[in-house]
């Protein structure tokens, strides 16, 4: 079954994450969406339900959560979704 609710564009930058705690890591974005992205998460040792904050190129730290880890990706939503405009620019990146 199909969950997405938007289109995805692939991404070729990176996020800078940071968790609640204020430590911050930057990881690979491989695919973006106005909900969403997700990212190659390596060895990263983080859960589902997690709450982060995510710094796209050009924007600042906006409110998430990690949804799923897998094969070394791993899911984030986004507490507000993106403006098309932005979504626009964030795709136009990785052309």
């Amino acid at each position: 079954m199909e969950r997405r609710q938007s289109d995805r564009f692939k991404a070729n930058y990176t996020a800078e994450v940071r968790y609640r705690s204020g430590r911050k890591l930057v990881l690979p974005v491989l695919d973006i969406s106005l909900g969403g992205c997700m990212v190659d998460a390596g060895a990263w040792s983080i859960r589902p339900g997690e709450l982060l904050s995510v710094k796209l190129p050009g924007l600042g730290f906006q409110p998430a959560e990690l949804v799923w880890i897998e094969d070394q990706r791993a899911g984030i939503v986004f507490e507000e979704p993106l403006y098309e405009p932005t979504l626009e620019h964030l795709a136009a990146l990785a052309a």
